[in-house]
Formats: structure tokens, sequence, C-alpha cells
């Protein structure tokens, strides 16, 4: 049943193709993976703002005059999350916390905003976008694919050994 040509492609050849097949399946399989679970994870989508404090906003905008002209918002005027978070991140020893919910001033804090709160400014600015992981639709499935048709090349030469011996108990047997 065995010729020398099998023998190398079953012993080496297979094995080797199979541990390939199984370390591109990896690689595509784990970041496809991380992909259709990060929506579910809290992270992502969500902006981290960053708040200063009132004696350094003040340094910061008015040295040297006007300052830039940034938008001025009430802490009224901010939606319940950005509420949460504002709060949070003035609290915050390092003053970053994420918006977890609707943030309809994105665009404001994006550029740069002065929120009065208390009759005090705080300059507010997005620190971090947290934007989700892309990977294409058949990243994943594929992956796993290749890792299982990896496991199979890497397990040919102890299923093609027990095929000849079979072969070879089946011919002394006639």
């Amino acid at each position: 049943m065995s010729s020398g040509a099998d023998s190398f492609v079953f012993q080496y050849l297979a094995p080797f193709v199979g541990v390939l097949l199984i370390a591109v399946g990896i690689a595509g399989a784990v970041p496809g993976g991380y992909a259709v679970i990060e929506p579910d994870l809290e992270n992502c989508g969500n902006p981290t703002i960053g708040v200063e404090e009132p004696e350094r906003t003040a340094e910061r905008f008015s040295e040297g005059g006007p300052g830039p002209r940034l938008p001025q918002l009430a802490f009224e005027d901010l939606s319940s999350a950005e509420q949460t978070a504002f709060l949070t991140a003035v609290d915050d020893p390092v003053g970053e916390e994420q918006v977890v919910g609707s943030v309809p001033n994105a665009d404001a804090f994006r550029r740069g905003a002065v929120v009065t709160y208390e009759g005090e400014q705080y300059y507010v600015t997005i620190v971090a976008e947290n934007t989700c992981f892309a990977a294409a639709p058949l990243q994943f499935p594929l992956g796993v694919f290749a890792i299982a048709l990896g496991f199979l090349g890497v397990l040919a030469p102890p299923l093609y050994r027990r095929l000849v011996r079979l072969d070879q108990r089946a011919g002394r047997s006639n």
C-alpha cells in the first residue's frame, strides 16, 4: 500500500502544512473573534473625556488675551451620560472618565469646550475615541476552519501508520 512518495507526503508534508494552517487560523480567528465579542464589552464606541480643574482652565485661557473661541456649554445642557462622566472626571485624580451613553456634544468636546458648572469653568475635551476593532465578517469562521483542517494534517502520520498496519494485517490473513 505504501510507497516512498506516499510516506513522505503523509509523514512530513501533511503535518508541516497542518502546522502552517493552524498558525494562519490562529492569526485569523483571534482578531476575528475579538471583533465579534467587542461590542458586548462596555469599552467599545464610548469616548473618554478629560476635564481640567477650574484653576488650570483659567490659567490656560487667561494668558495672552481672549484665547481661542471654544464652545461654551452649561452643565445643564449636557446629556445625562455626559453629566455623569463629567462629575466622575472632576472627582477622578487623572480627570478622565468614559461617557457611557449618548454624547450629543461630541463635536464640541472634540474641539475642546468650556463647561460652566456651579459658577466655575472647566475645560473639557475628548482624550480617547475608543473605536471598535473592525475585522472581515468571515475572518473568525475561516480561522476556525483553518485550525480544524490543520489538526487533521498534524494527525495524518498516526492515521497513516494505523492504515498501513491494518493493510499489512489484512495481507497476512489472506
